[in-house]
């Protein structure tokens, strides 16, 4: 738990009880936990693990699901998690071609001054071209691989 714990708060900047939520709910059993099991198992206070479940969940890393005849809300990472996080940083930083498009304009052509602009420009160029089809392949890999929301037995979203 803390080697996960540990690893969010260097590559994500989260505070531990982030991090600490993830990996239990990367390991416990069943997947789906109320927040008073998060809670207990993290050791932290319902407050701040509301807050930590609310910030997951807006993040897409977690999914807040019920069970029909209960009255409890329980949460376990979402299907597409870790590709989703992935897909959302790469984009992101696929998305710095546009500025350094922008910034390029403000030169002429061959301009000595912009060559480091060139250089990030050509960087992030590559990174949006290569994205997309890893992606598909990703995508092709995992069809017919993961069941679709609601399929598990008395689970909805």
């Amino acid at each position: 738990m803390e080697q996960v714990t540990a690893w969010f708060m260097q590559q994500a900047g989260w505070p531990p009880i982030m991090g600490r939520t993830m990996a239990w709910l990367m390991v416990s059993d069943p997947p789906e936990q109320t927040a008073a099991q998060i809670a207990k198992a993290v050791q932290a206070s319902r407050a701040s693990l509301t807050t930590t479940l609310r910030l997951l969940t807006e993040a897409r890393m977690v999914q807040a699901v019920t069970r029909t005849g209960q009255r409890a809300t329980y949460y376990r990472i979402t299907e597409d998690a870790w590709s989703g996080v992935l897909k959302r940083r790469l984009e992101s930083l696929a998305s710095f071609v546009d500025i350094t498009g922008d910034g390029l304009k403000l030169f002429p052509d061959g301009a000595e001054r912009a060559g480091r602009m060139r250089e990030a420009h050509r960087m992030f160029e590559w990174l949006s071209s290569e994205a997309e089809p890893m992606w598909k392949r990703w995508d092709a890999m995992n069809s017919g691989d993961q069941k679709t929301e609601g399929e598990e037995e008395g689970m909805s979203s």
